[in-house]
């Protein structure tokens, strides 16, 4: 007899600690990533108001440089607008420097980074994009992979295919494919990586997704926790709509010249996000591009903007 209550005793201790257990970080369950955005990459030495062109290397050498210091980084995403011209000197010297990353990168495409009437076509920065990248083996600037079980990441391309244009717009047949991926992956974080914010940080109609209610209703099907992850506006802005966080993460190039690293840890209740906002070690060149932008600090955000931890409830 007083061996089965031990034999008892033992098997509910076991069963509480996995219940407890279950709900801890664990290396499995964990994700970590960099979202680098708005680099603007340039090959002249003209600055802008709202842009350092003229170093945009040494910012982005290092921010390369602070990412390779860290640990465990499964992959670097860059949000759109990676070079601030379309040319082919741009994007070949952008990809060399990529590489001297510790970690795969993946790129999401923006508007300033091709055109439709010139060299530097989708077609052909996928084409190059391939061939610098060992990691990129899309066949299209629209992507999606799984970085690690219970993880899905869906890259989008909402750079308009016809015309100069600020404003992004998602073509109805990658909204349907976007369908598709979310109907397989109810049992997945998902992380949408795309240059164009669905929720805009201000107001801007020459900036916005122009179809966004369509993108809208697509999501909308979907209770897992999602996170979108965009750039476009220059600013850091975070904000928790239902189970979809909305992250819009500032320049490389222009004030607070700042990235993001996201850890993420998938519970069995729900999805636990802390973010790092880290800026530039540069700061001559950060204090010369907050002159060069007018309302600087709101750029920036504040912390719940830039250092947050934030709960997803699963459903």
């Amino acid at each position: 007899m007083k061996k089965l209550i031990k034999d008892c005793l033992f098997i509910f201790t076991v069963v509480v600690v996995m219940f407890f257990v279950s709900d801890l970080p664990s290396f499995s369950g964990t994700l970590k990533f960099v979202q680098l955005s708005d680099i603007h990459y340039s090959t002249v030495r003209e600055d802008t108001s709202y842009k350092l062109l003229s170093k945009t290397k040494p910012l982005l050498e290092d921010a390369i440089s602070q990412i390779n210091s860290e640990k465990n980084i499964n992959f670097v995403m860059i949000t759109g607008d990676g070079i601030d011209r379309p040319t082919k000197d741009s994007i070949v010297q952008l990809t060399d420097l990529l590489n001297t990353l510790n970690y795969p990168w993946y790129y999401a495409l923006g508007n300033h980074d091709t055109t439709t009437d010139g060299y530097l076509t989708k077609q052909k920065i996928l084409e190059i994009i391939k061939e610098k990248n060992p990691n990129y083996k899309f066949n299209s600037l629209y992507y999606t992979f799984k970085p690690k079980a219970g993880y899905r990441v869906i890259v989008l391309d909402g750079a308009k295919n016809k015309g100069i244009s600020s404003n992004g717009n998602i073509p109805k047949e990658e909204l349907n494919w976007l369908d598709n991926i979310l109907s397989k992956s109810k049992n997945d974080v998902v992380l949408i990586f795309l240059h164009f914010p669905l929720y805009p940080p201000y107001d801007s109609p020459n900036h916005k997704i122009l179809n966004d209610e369509e993108f809208k209703a697509v999501l909308t099907k979907y209770q897992m926790p999602i996170a979108i992850f965009s750039g476009h506006y220059h600013m850091a802005k975070i904000t928790k709509r239902g189970n979809i966080l909305h992250v819009s993460s500032p320049s490389l190039a222009g004030y607070p010249n700042a990235f993001r690293i996201v850890n993420i840890n998938n519970r069995r209740k729900d999805v636990v996000f802390k973010f790092d906002f880290k800026e530039t070690r540069l700061k001559e060149l950060q204090a010369k591009t907050k002159i060069l932008t007018l309302g600087g600090a709101r750029y920036k955000g504040r912390d719940k903007d830039q250092n947050p931890t934030i709960i997803i409830d699963k459903k």
